[in-house]
């Protein structure tokens, strides 16, 4: 037998005693018990001794609920799931979550770096989860993943913005391709190019956000699929109100829209409806895309290329990349300047050919013409 007395921790000194076939082994069988005394245990669904497929199970159940309040995005959810199940719960779900050391989740995490760089990052996202839902409820003191080494990757790319003859090539490819016409992808594609908007945030628009007199559009959805459930209308912002994200359209976007206009029924919200006047699933557009992209031997190029093209191409134009944030909606400057500004083009001939693809160019030339705002700075950044 082997006793002692361990402070619990409620403060209160109780006697604590285990026994065993031999001395060492009833020592052994007192130190575990004090080892799982360092956690509240008793009444908790997660203790040290909890498999970490269990506590995986408990976190994810916790993310799909915060995308059904709405906090997390269904996408998120899901990729969060996959990432899980192909490669963390290889590694460590047999394991319980006191066998989740710093060198254990640093082995798994360099073994999954080995097939994906990206797949690590968001495999250590979800480990890093799991502990902390683990920390929570007092099974582990501390999260080993935020010890783990650093996952680096090769020096990034240079974000890959269209020039505009592939701009023009593209736009050929989408014209001359019935199915492309069929599902709206050229006017779709000149809705991207006019807004930087993503390819989900475009098709989530309705005519109701629409102002043809003002020329603006209030970007304040986005489409997106949650499994078992279908096609979602979410808000595109973080506090989800209407005008906080209005963006002033081109007058070759006006144009198409107003044509699009005339042609779409009044009864019809969505300015790229599907055939049945509803709202178009970016999965399947993403796929078609991918059909043409493949005929038109265009490597590479994707719905949020368009994206990058339109931040790189307003770079050109020296816009400020404050301007061009806003103009992206994304919350930090610093995300435009490192992910969506690519190599700079050419020279003004690259701006001029768009304009005069779309619209007039006179008025296009107008607009580069204008002074600049008050004080007269053009330098880029915050």
């Amino acid at each position: 037998m082997a006793r002692t007395k361990y402070r619990d921790l409620d403060g209160v000194v109780r006697k604590v005693k285990r026994s065993g076939k031999s001395a060492t082994a009833a020592e052994r069988a007192l130190k575990e018990a004090l080892r799982d005394r360092e956690t509240p245990a008793q009444g908790s669904e997660v203790t040290p001794s909890t498999k970490v497929s269990k506590v995986a199970d408990l976190w994810l159940a916790e993310v799909l609920r915060a995308v059904d309040d709405g906090v997390r995005s269904p996408g998120t959810y899901d990729t969060y799931k996959s990432v899980y199940r192909n490669h963390v719960q290889p590694a460590l779900g047999s394991l319980t979550v006191r066998e989740v050391t710093i060198p254990v989740a640093d082995r798994a995490l360099n073994t999954i770096k080995k097939k994906s760089t990206g797949r690590a990052r968001t495999a250590k996202i979800v480990i890093s989860g799991i502990m902390k839902y683990a920390a929570r409820h007092g099974a582990v003191t501390f999260n080993p993943v935020r010890e783990v080494a650093r996952i680096d990757s090769r020096p990034k790319r240079r974000p890959r913005a269209l020039t505009a003859a592939e701009r023009q090539q593209w736009l050929n490819a989408l014209e001359s391709s019935e199915r492309a016409r069929t599902w709206d992808l050229p006017d779709l594609t000149r809705m991207m190019l006019a807004t930087g908007c993503r390819i989900g945030e475009c098709l989530a628009i309705g005519w109701s956000q629409v102002d043809l007199e003002d020329e603006t559009v209030d970007i304040a959805w986005r489409l997106v699929r949650k499994t078992g459930t279908g096609l979602l209308r979410l808000p595109s912002t973080k506090t989800g109100e209407q005008g906080e994200r209005l963006i002033p359209l081109p007058a070759w976007a006006v144009a198409m829209l107003k044509e699009r206009r005339e042609r779409i029924g009044a009864d019809v919200e969505p300015i790229f409806p599907d055939s049945l006047g509803g709202w178009r699933d970016p999965s399947n557009v993403r796929r078609v895309w991918r059909e043409v992209r493949d005929d038109a031997q265009m490597t590479g190029l994707v719905s949020h290329t368009l994206r990058k093209t339109v931040a790189s191409f307003l770079d050109d134009a020296d816009v400020s990349t404050r301007k061009i944030s806003d103009q992206l909606g994304h919350s930090k400057v610093s995300m435009t300047q490192d992910r969506y500004l690519g190599r700079r083009l050419t020279d003004r001939q690259t701006a001029d050919v768009l304009g005069s693809m779309f619209g007039d160019p006179e008025r296009h030339s107008e607009c580069h013409e204008q002074e600049p705002e008050s004080g007269g700075s053009r330098e880029k950044g915050p």
